[in-house]
């Protein structure tokens, strides 16, 4: 999972081609750590997209510029923009269903 900061947050993501998850979370947050491990679950099913996380506490503009009020809040990205969200602790196949949902190539009534 890609770690991302100020400094890289656009040529990471909003440049970025492709699908990108971020997952906004905080040192301080249960739900956050505990999204840990099934994030890199869902990783290991969709080696199509890239996965990456910011530290919405360290970051908290970039957080609020994308929504994310409350962590842990995923958002994901399609070619730099972002396309769909969660927020709260929410089990793997949720994320999987997201991913599936909004896979590239579907046309936005599949969607």
């Amino acid at each position: 999972m890609i770690e991302l900061t100020k400094d890289n947050f656009d040529r990471e993501v909003t440049e970025a081609e492709g699908r990108v998850l971020v997952d906004f979370w905080s040192p301080g947050c249960g739900p956050c750590r505990a999204m840990e491990p099934v994030l890199a679950s869902v990783a290991s099913r969709h080696p199509d997209v890239k996965f990456a996380k910011m530290n919405a506490a360290k970051n908290p503009d970039v957080a609020w510029a994308f929504n994310a009020v409350s962590v842990p809040t995923l958002v994901l990205f399609e070619d730099g923009r972002p396309i769909a969200d969660l927020t709260g602790a929410v089990p793997a196949q949720r994320i999987d269903e997201l991913l599936s949902a909004t896979g590239k190539g579907k046309s936005a009534e599949e969607r």
